[in-house]
């Protein structure tokens, strides 16, 4: 993306733009004009960009690029881009169902011996597929991967068994020079591997911190690892070459140097799978905050419930009921008691405020524990949160961002 300067000069050479014209339609001066031209001055806003493309007679593409380069003058290219692929995730943010490649699995034969070599990114495709449906198939199975999110193939997969125990050790790059291509590498990282957390109830992802293209060099020998009970597999790191094993030595030897790794890792998400883990984990989160962001298109309407809605709504025949009830009015008085002073932001939308209005559901929690509020006490929330704007730091956005019925909930503290 050329610098704005750049463009907008080009714009006015190849439609033999006067730039007299150009600054009186703008309300600028003549020397101003040139200045902005010359990228010695910005423009004062994009209000005025969108004049200077109307005058122009831009088309939608090209006055685009003409407001993504004005938005990137403003704040500099590498923020710019950081957080468009912010937003970018938000915008996106899926956690499909996944299914096991459409790959033909090899014939146990193919393995026979200790070692077989592989020669091809299709053989390794392959044989990983046979060897991970294997393990899939076992009670009490295990699956050990030391490879990164990067290899779509291996991530893509479906998971779909909860007695196999997976382990993935990945590295997240910690080298702030490394090209505009994996600029936000550890982004894509966590985007390839959230839907393995939620298609399998025993996978965990675990990390370290490296210089990411050291560890992929071409120099590196078999960086990439993945272990069964029964096979190892050790790959490239460009993925075409290999070799497989189930030499009985040779596997307790992988399994007890992926268990060194894992010793100096740290895991990277927490899965919560219930209610009152859920709850648990959001209190721990929230003791002595002082300061962060909540960022969800719903609004955050937990903290202005009522004991009465809660005993209202809070399904009859739930289990453990009366505990669960009394974890969240503890859970209420927490956020309650949140001091003023806190430096909070609350981030919400308009059409988030009327889904809320029309369902009287809120997607954070689990659809099964209550009944949707009736529309009086939807009102009475919606009412409470348009008094706290009055004392609080909050956004309310015009437009959603992401999928409403598929919400991403983020608190971000310190």
């Amino acid at each position: 993306m050329p610098d704005f300067a750049t463009l907008l000069s080009e714009h006015i050479h190849n439609k033999n733009i006067k730039t007299y014209a150009l600054a009186q339609y703008c309300n600028l001066d003549r020397s101003n004009m040139y200045k902005i031209i010359k990228g010695q001055r910005k423009p004062s806003s994009l209000e005025m960009v969108e004049k200077m493309c109307k005058f122009m007679h831009l088309s939608p593409s090209e006055q685009a690029d003409m407001e993504e380069s004005y938005h990137i003058a403003l704040i500099g290219r590498e923020n710019y881009y950081r957080r468009k692929a912010v937003q970018q995730f938000f915008e996106e943010f899926r956690i499909p169902t996944l299914q096991l490649p459409a790959t033909s699995p090899s014939n146990a034969s193919d393995y026979a011996d200790n070692a077989t070599l592989l020669h091809s990114h299709l053989e390794i495709n392959r044989s990983l597929l046979y060897i991970i449906a294997s393990e899939l198939k076992k009670s009490g199975g295990k699956i050990s991967l030391l490879i990164q999110p990067d290899y779509t193939f291996l991530t893509a997969g479906g998971y779909a068994s909860s007695s196999v125990d997976i382990d993935h050790i990945i590295c997240l790059n910690n080298n702030q020079n490394v090209s505009f291509a994996r600029q936000n590498y550890n982004l894509n990282c966590l985007r390839n591997i959230l839907p393995l957390y939620s298609n399998h109830y025993q996978y965990n992802c675990y990390y370290y911190y490296d210089d990411i293209d050291a560890v992929t060099s071409a120099f590196a020998l078999f960086p990439y690892a993945v272990i069964t009970t029964e096979y190892a597999c050790l790959i490239s790191s460009d993925m075409q070459s290999g070799f497989i094993t189930k030499d009985p030595e040779s596997l307790k030897l992988f399994s007890y140097l992926f268990s060194q790794y894992l010793a100096q890792t740290t895991p990277l998400l927490r899965p919560v799978t219930d209610l009152g883990g859920q709850i648990q984990y959001v209190e721990n989160t929230m003791q002595n905050i002082t300061e962060g962001y909540f960022f969800q298109m719903l609004p955050c309407l937990t903290r202005f419930l009522t004991r009465d809605m809660l005993e209202t709504y809070i399904v009859k025949d739930l289990p453990h009921r009366s505990e669960l009830l009394d974890r969240l009015q503890n859970y209420l008085h927490e956020l309650q008691s949140i001091p003023a002073s806190a430096d909070l932001t609350f981030i919400c939308s308009i059409e988030g405020i009327r889904k809320f209005l029309n369902t009287g559901r809120v997607g954070e929690y689990p659809a099964y524990a209550y009944t949707p509020l009736n529309l009086s006490d939807r009102l009475f929330l919606i009412r409470q949160l348009a008094n706290s704007m009055l004392n609080e730091h909050n956004r309310l956005l015009k437009r959603a961002i992401g999928m409403i019925d598929h919400e991403f909930y983020l608190f971000a503290g310190r």
